[in-house]
């Protein structure tokens, strides 16, 4: 189950062969429609958020500027997107988990039970606003209580060793290039650049379908053309090499082997650990430190800290208190749970971290 911006909550005939009853039941009886009209205001005095509350560089959704408040549904027809940006998105979803743990009295059979819950606001605000912004420091004190009022209903239903909790992200996030000294180059620039480096060796053309961020799709048939000449490989990765912004780049041909996942290059290893053979770009490249390749205020997808870092919580029954300074990953979380619940599963890239 997912929140569209163009038609609100949706599943898939891939899980279920229609709507489950009761989360519709729910969804009926509680629409988000309900919040049309409600206003976004910080929920704890100003004081208390660094920073400004406008930054130049801060993009907007429509209807909304780069200050508080914010009202949802002004204009109407951006409403579900307007909700799905605010942090009453993130409640509604942690009430609607929470109905979830009853209705499917999880945690109360002879088997182990699994939910996941994904709190997705923080990353679409983040984007528009970046993580410094008012916007994303009232996203998480807001989700902090959401989520503390989750675990309050789990310590409530199932007694406070009666579960365990993994809390951790996908990804971390560039703060705004204008907030950091970085800058931003363009992916039309990109495009332009190998476009004018192959014409001499190719002809004038179009040599790029796509690019999404630091992955670049070429046109059908000109990867098998630079593998077979080496001049033409060469004309790209110097033109792309030479932009500003640009710390390096290099066919994706280069990470596909199993061993440079474990390799000692630690940029084409986070390439490789990336790396997905049918879906990813033919050509990789990596943005100079603090520079980002997108017309959102800011994104998230290279080997720097500020992408890498993540938090990885453990929370419940097996786990000791503490706070453990080695080397983790959110590649961890499926080995470590199936540690603690006596589960087996298939090799992972991740290890236990904790075990019973």
């Amino acid at each position: 189950l997912w929140f569209d911006e163009r038609s609100g909550w949706a599943t898939s005939s891939a899980f279920t062969a229609a709507p489950v009853p009761w989360i519709q039941d729910y969804i009926s009886a509680n629409p988000v429609s309900a919040d049309m009209g409600k206003v976004w205001e910080r929920m704890l005095p100003v004081s208390a958020y660094g920073g400004d509350d406008e930054v130049a560089a801060e993009r907007t959704p429509s209807g909304w500027t780069r200050v508080f408040p914010h009202v949802l549904g002004e204009p109407a027809a951006q409403f579900l997107l307007h909700f799905q940006m605010s942090p009453y998105a993130d409640e509604y979803l942690g009430r609607l988990a929470a109905l979830t743990v009853d209705r499917l009295e999880l945690g109360r059979g002879i088997g182990t039970d699994f939910i996941g819950v994904s709190f997705s606001t923080l990353d679409l605000v983040g984007h528009q606003y970046g993580p410094a912004s008012h916007e994303a420091q009232d996203v998480l004190f807001r989700l902090d209580r959401t989520i503390g009022a989750l675990l309050d209903h789990l310590d409530a239903r199932l007694g406070r060793d009666g579960y365990v909790l993994a809390l951790s992200a996908d990804h971390g996030v560039a703060t705004l290039p204008e907030q950091t000294g970085g800058q931003r180059q363009p992916s039309t620039e990109l495009i332009a650049k190998i476009d004018a480096a192959l014409t001499p060796l190719f002809g004038p053309g179009k040599y790029v379908a796509h690019t999404a961020y630091t992955d670049i799709y070429l046109a059908p048939g000109i990867l098998d053309r630079l593998r077979k000449s080496p001049e033409a490989k060469a004309a790209v990765i110097s033109a792309l090499e030479g932009m500003p912004g640009i710390a390096q780049a290099f066919l994706a041909d280069e990470v596909k082997a199993p061993a440079v996942r474990s390799g000692a290059d630690p940029v084409k290893r986070a390439a490789a650990l990336s790396y997905y053979d049918s879906r990813s770009g033919d050509i990789l490249v990596v943005p100079t430190r603090n520079w980002i390749l997108s017309t959102a205020a800011t994104t998230h997808g290279t080997l720097y800290p500020y992408d890498q870092r993540v938090p990885v919580i453990f929370f419940g029954r097996g786990v000791p208190a503490g706070v453990h300074d080695g080397a983790a990953s959110p590649a961890d979380i499926a080995p470590t749970l199936a540690a603690l619940v006596g589960a087996r599963i298939e090799p992972t890239d991740g290890v236990a971290l904790i075990r019973r």
